[in-house]
């Protein structure tokens, strides 16, 4: 199916490789022009959490970058190279012997291949480089398939894709990160430079909104310190349990009541026990959060999104405030002008996408 991602949708193009991802990984192949280490952190996490027992290195690897006009990152190869259970191949290395990193023909494609242990792969075709703006910000456009009916053809597309690519040595790594500190530093920056932050100025409390949260896909909320002993509780804005699901009436109430279980994913781990509750002491709704011991997340000073995968089940990410994705997502709802704030007197901001 096509995929397309953009300002007012962002994060589709990483949204679709979890997705392919869901049902399990034990190997990833990605083909991408440009490769990015903030984009690499991002998939290596998404890996991570859909390997054999939540460990990356259990997955084989096999990552293939342009060297063409000096846009990908050295520190992104190193990170593949660092890794278990990595290989590392690159396209252009020859035009280092001229000491050149410009090309007649360069090197452009965009493949990411997963493979699963029943032996069965999915895969995403498209638009999008390996980098943090190319999975979340920018416009793109893709082809996901979450299974193909054979494999030989993937496999011969990958083969044709990764083309005269040779393998990344440190002799080679050395020689292209000189070649690249020599270039100016203004043509790589549409793919890597950082996306601006937006400013939102005016947002009324959720709870004086007349908007229907079910009605919408994905809910984020901006997190700064939680609460709990373990610091997993975090506080939603009120009315937060209509893109959850249940009615709740109970805002009299002075005591906790429970409202909702949902259960929340990400990758291959699944939490059943994150219940929405109505706090009554503070006039706050909060959900318990699944802790780092959990495989969970550190969710202090992030953006937490909840996007919707099914009736009572929600895939969990958490963004780094001040992110590309954060800020992406942010924009994207300001532009539906889907943001509120989570309470009538807090600095943390809330917002809706995705609607349905």
């Amino acid at each position: 199916m096509f995929i397309v991602q953009s300002q007012a949708s962002p994060g589709t193009m990483l949204n679709g490789l979890r997705d392919i991802m869901r049902d399990g990984v034990v190997s990833a192949r990605v083909c991408s022009a440009y490769v990015t280490l903030s984009g690499s952190r991002m998939l290596a996490d998404c890996i991570a959490r859909s390997a054999p027992g939540g460990k990356l290195e259990t997955v084989e690897k096999t990552i293939v970058a342009s060297l063409d006009f000096g846009m990908t990152e050295p520190d992104a190869l190193r990170f593949w190279q660092d890794m278990d259970n990595s290989r590392i191949l690159v396209a252009g290395a020859p035009h280092l012997d001229a000491g050149r990193l410009t090309t007649h023909a360069a090197f452009h494609p965009k493949l990411y291949v997963f493979g699963r242990q029943d032996g069965t792969v999915g895969s995403l075709v498209g638009s999008a480089n390996l980098t943090s703006r190319g999975l979340t910000a920018n416009a793109e456009v893709g082809w996901l398939e979450r299974a193909h009916d054979r494999v030989g053809p993937v496999d011969h597309a990958w083969n044709a894709a990764i083309g005269s690519a040779v393998e990344l040595t440190p002799e080679v790594l050395d020689r292209y990160s000189a070649a690249r500190n020599r270039l100016p530093t203004e043509p790589r920056g549409e793919e890597t430079e950082s996306v601006p932050e937006p400013h939102v100025a005016g947002a009324k409390p959720m709870a004086d909104a007349s908007v229907d949260l079910g009605d919408y896909g994905q809910m984020w909320v901006e997190a700064l310190s939680l609460q709990g002993g373990a610091r997993t509780q975090l506080e939603l804005p009120r009315g937060s349990h209509r893109f959850f699901g249940p009615a709740f009436l109970g805002y009299s109430l002075g005591h906790v009541e429970p409202i909702a279980e949902p259960s929340l994913v990400s990758g291959q781990m699944r939490w059943d026990e994150c219940p929405v509750r109505w706090h009554g002491d503070n006039r706050m709704e909060r959900i318990n959060l699944p802790s780092v011991g959990k495989g969970g997340y550190e969710y202090e000073h992030s953006l937490v999104l909840f996007r919707r995968i099914e009736a009572d089940t929600f895939e969990l990410q958490v963004h780094p405030r001040g992110s590309d994705a954060a800020r992406s997502l942010i924009a994207a709802s300001q532009q539906l002008g889907l943001v509120f704030r989570v309470g009538l007197r807090s600095p943390r901001l809330t917002g809706l996408l995705d609607p349905r």
